[in-house]
């Protein structure tokens, strides 16, 4: 099971597990978030706040082949910038192709396409729940901040990370997004042209959604089946001494050539 025991959460404890975090109690040397990275905007600026309290490591899901052309180069931009900024000893990548087409085929032929983007970000929190047992690390971390997309809405926000075995911190969670790209230029960790592009999205992504539905929807398209098979695909690099060119590089020319 991909899923954690449902408990009864004090207030406090679901103020940081879902709104976002307590930057200043995260202060133990000990701890470690895995932060998901894509080459976007909010993601770096996250991931780095988190960097200057606890252990990071980035996570970035290969959307090969539903990438934009120049996300690729875009996520490698993304990844050496935050290494300004943070340091980090390991990074993960994470191969998602495979399972976003079994959600986009599985949710056609159910007639439940609308749920792709919501089911996609659902599976992206069970992939990296189990990464973190992997490596040992205690909690997730993300860009996400309300109602910039689809997925954000407060009612799929809640969706995705239901019943998660690790929490997940929002540091962006209050901001908007004129004052993420703010404190993204301040940190040297903007890009004027920046990743964003998935060409699996649906036309009308759903809005909002309950945890129940999602749970039959993950049921009925096998997602944790292909999940663990992408998982034992994922690589966990230590980057001390490497380039991130060299790195994605390598990984996208093994993954390119399985296909083959």
């Amino acid at each position: 099971m991909l899923h954690g025991k449902v408990d009864v959460v004090p207030k406090k404890a679901v103020d940081i597990y879902f709104m976002g975090s307590n930057l200043e109690v995260m202060s133990n040397e000990d701890r470690k978030t895995v932060c998901l990275l894509s080459g976007g905007i909010d993601s770096p600026v996250a991931a780095a706040m988190m960097g200057r309290k606890v252990e990071i490591v980035p996570l970035h899901f290969v959307l090969h082949p539903y990438y934009c052309e120049e996300t690729f180069s875009l996520s490698i931009r993304a990844m050496k910038r935050l290494e300004k900024v943070v340091s980090f000893d390991e990074m993960v990548l994470f191969p998602w192709g495979n399972v976003l087409q079994k959600i986009f085929t599985g949710l056609n032929e159910i007639g439940e396409r609308e749920y792709s983007c919501v089911l996609c970000r659902r599976g992206m929190f069970l992939a990296a729940s189990l990464v973190c047992k992997k490596i040992g690390a205690d909690s997730l971390t993300t860009g996400e901040a309300t109602g910039q997309k689809a997925s954000q809405t407060m009612e799929n926000l809640r969706t995705t990370s239901w019943n998660l075995e690790v929490p997940v911190h929002r540091p962006l969670m209050g901001m908007d997004k004129e004052e993420i790209i703010e404190k993204s230029k301040s940190d040297g960790l903007y890009m004027s042209t920046h990743a964003g592009c998935c060409n699996a999205t649906p036309d009308k992504p759903r809005t909002v959604s309950h945890p129940q539905k999602i749970r039959e929807l993950e049921e009925k398209v096998g997602l944790e089946e292909e999940i663990r098979k992408a998982l034992d695909r994922a690589e966990i690099i230590e980057t001390e001494g490497k380039e991130f060119y060299e790195i994605f590089h390598s990984y996208m020319t093994k993954m390119v050539g399985s296909e083959k």
